[in-house]
């Protein structure tokens, strides 16, 4: 029996998902994006304050990096903004049936 690929979120359904599980702390940061986060000395609240949106973030969604998770059967998302530095920052995050899963965090300026 073949799965049928989920639909891709909309913007408000990605926003929406993102504060109910910030707020909620139904959010995972996955061993790979620990480790980035230490490589990239990128810390887990400046990741929180760009998925929230929080002012002088710049939050915005590059859908031409989202992509789709054939292994896992989800979409994953593409998040970008500026941390407090204004460096900017990419988040790669995925839901699951319970999480908000953080898969990878990369730093676009270098």
């Amino acid at each position: 029996m073949v799965k049928e690929r989920p639909s891709k979120k909309l913007d408000r359904e990605v926003w929406s998902l993102i504060s109910e599980k910030i707020v909620s702390g139904d959010y995972v940061f996955l061993n790979h994006a620990k480790k980035r986060l230490k490589d990239r000395n990128i810390t887990d609240v400046e990741v929180l304050n760009i998925l929230e949106s929080k002012v002088g973030k710049k939050r915005k969604r590059n859908k031409a990096k989202d992509s789709f998770d054939m292994n896992h059967g989800n979409w994953k998302y593409c998040i970008e903004g500026q941390n407090n530095d204004e460096q900017k920052i990419r988040v790669i995050i995925s839901f699951d049936s319970n999480y908000m899963l953080i898969i990878t965090v990369i730093r676009l300026d270098n």
